[in-house]
C-alpha cells in the first residue's frame, strides 16, 4: 500500500460520498487504461483480449502503472479531472505522461542554479506544456504550431549554444523585432542601417532579416542562399554537426509537418492517434536532450529518480517509434475498431 502516499488522501465522508476528493481509484484506473492501450495499439480485438487474460501481461501493467505513480506529483497530479473535449486520454499515455513530468523536473532542476541558458530553455518547456496541455483536451490540431514555434526556438538555443557570443546580437534583434511588431509597426532605423550592409544581399526581405539577421555576426555562418535568413538555414548549418545530423533530420520533417497546421487549413484529421504520435515524437527529440543538458549545465549529479525517468521514457518511446512506423490506413481502422 505505500502507493498510497503519492495521493492527499483524507478522510472526509462528504467527499468520498460525492467524488468531489482525490479519489487515488480514479487517478490510477486512467493510468492503466493509458498503459494498456499504449500496448494495444494496432492490435486485434483478439490479440488485445489474450493479453488482457495473460498473467505476464497484466504483471507488466501493474509494474508501469507504479512507475506513474511513482511519478504523479510531477505528473497527474497537474491533469484535469475531466477533458474540455471528449475523447482518448493521451496525456496518460506513457510517453506523454513522462514528457510532462520531465518538463516539471526540468523546471526544478533550474531553480538549483542560474544560468544564462535557463531563460531560453524557460520559454521552451512553456511551448512543450502547453501543447501537452492541449494534447490533454484533445484540442490535437491546435498544438502543432505550439511544437513548431517550440522546434525553431531549440534551434536557435543549438546554434547560440556552440557560438555564445552570438547572445548579444540574437537580444539585439529580438528587441528590434518588439519596437516592430508591438511599438511603431515600422522597422527601427538602427535595423534598417544593418540591413542595408547584410552580408547576403540577395536575400532581401527585411521580415526574414528582422527574425535571423543575427546570425550574421557568426563568421562561420557562411551559408549563401536564399534560406541563409531562415530557420532552414539554421537547420543546414547544424547539421553539418555528423554528431546531431539524424536528430535534426526527425526536426526537420516534424517542422515540415507542422506547416500545414501553422498556416494551411489543416485542422480536422480523422485519425487522432496518428496526431498522438507525431505530437509525443516532436516533444520526446526536444525535450530529451535539453533535460541532459540542463542536468550538465547545473553541474548536479543525476539523481537516481532522473535516471530512472530517462530509461523509462526511452523505453517507452522505442515502442511509441516502432508503432508509428506501421501507420496505415488500415491500421488506424484497426485502432479505432478494436480499442
Amino acid at each position: 500500500m505505500d502507493f498510497l502516499k503519492y495521493f492527499p488522501i483524507q478522510l472526509d465522508n462528504t467527499k468520498i460520498m460525492t467524488g468531489t476528493g482525490d479519489a487515488a481509484e480514479y487517478d490510477i484506473c486512467r493510468m492503466i487504461v493509458g498503459v494498456h492501450r499504449h500496448y494495444s495499439i494496432f492490435l486485434t480485438k483478439e490479440k488485445i483480449r489474450r493479453n488482457q487474460r495473460d498473467r505476464d501481461y497484466q504483471e507488466c501493467i501493474i509494474n508501469e502503472v507504479i512507475e506513474k505513480i511513482r511519478f504523479r506529483q510531477y505528473g497527474s497530479m497537474f491533469f484535469r479531472r475531466e477533458q474540455l473535449l471528449s475523447g482518448d486520454e493521451f496525456l496518460y499515455f506513457p510517453v506523454p505522461y513522462e514528457l510532462f513530468v520531465m518538463c516539471m523536473r526540468a523546471f526544478g532542476l533550474m531553480n538549483r542554479k542560474s544560468e544564462p541558458i535557463f531563460f531560453y530553455y524557460g520559454d521552451l518547456l512553456g511551448y512543450t506544456l502547453s501543447a501537452l496541455t492541449l494534447m490533454e483536451n484533445n484540442f490535437l490540431s491546435n498544438a502543432y504550431p505550439l511544437c513548431r514555434s517550440m522546434i525553431e526556438l531549440y534551434l536557435k538555443i543549438l546554434i547560440l549554444k556552440k557560438h555564445p557570443t552570438a547572445s548579444t546580437n540574437y537580444g539585439k534583434f529580438c528587441g528590434f523585432e518588439i519596437d516592430q511588431s508591438c511599438c511603431s509597426q515600422k522597422y527601427p532605423d538602427e535595423f534598417i542601417a544593418i540591413y542595408i550592409n547584410r552580408k547576403f544581399l540577395p536575400a532581401n526581405s527585411k521580415s526574414n532579416y528582422l527574425h535571423f539577421g543575427w546570425l550574421d555576426c557568426i563568421e562561420s555562418y557562411d551559408t549563401k542562399r536564399n534560406n541563409r535568413y531562415s530557420i532552414y538555414g539554421i537547420l543546414e548549418y547544424l547539421m553539418n554537426d555528423d554528431g546531431q545530423k539524424d536528430e535534426l533530420t526527425h526536426l526537420k520533417f516534424f517542422y515540415k509537418m507542422c506547416h500545414g497546421y501553422a498556416h494551411g487549413s489543416t485542422i480536422h484529421v480523422k485519425y487522432p492517434l496518428l496526431q498522438y504520435f507525431e505530437i509525443a515524437s516532436m516533444i520526446f527529440h526536444v525535450i530529451r536532450p535539453v533535460f541532459t543538458d540542463i542536468c550538465q549545465t547545473i553541474s548536479f549529479p543525476v539523481s537516481d529518480e532522473d535516471r530512472f525517468l530517462l530509461t523509462v521514457l526511452d523505453r517507452d518511446f522505442k515502442k511509441l517509434n516502432e508503432q508509428y512506423q506501421k501507420k496505415s490506413t488500415e491500421n488506424f481502422e484497426l485502432y479505432y475498431i478494436s480499442c
